[in-house]
């Protein structure tokens, strides 16, 4: 899926960018059920952020499994290199693999 992650390849390496866009959404998710546990105490809004909280982070995990099983070979034979930050936009977190 294009919003957890951009995959970029050329003749030379493959860059695998993960973008933070989702590490956002699941903390504002995280931050809007903290709010109306301790404030607001509304059951009907609990009872719809949780399991949408809990299906995005399923989504997240199966999206990112083929990624990281490609980064794991990868870094087994030395071919990986990182960088950029997983919280920034500008410069979000980068693997590069030369083939």
């Amino acid at each position: 899926m294009t919003f957890f992650c951009e995959r970029k390849e050329t003749d030379n390496e493959i860059k695998i960018i993960l973008k933070p866009h989702s590490l956002y959404v699941m903390l504002l998710m995280l931050a809007v059920w903290l709010v109306n546990e301790m404030v607001l105490h509304i059951m009907p809004l609990t009872q719809i952020i949780m399991p949408l909280f809990i299906v995005f982070m399923v989504i997240r995990f199966f999206s990112l499994v083929k990624v990281q099983k490609e980064v794991l070979v990868a870094m087994k034979q030395g071919k990986v290199q990182t960088t950029g930050s997983k919280f920034s936009f500008s410069t979000p977190f980068t693997y590069t693999i030369t083939k």
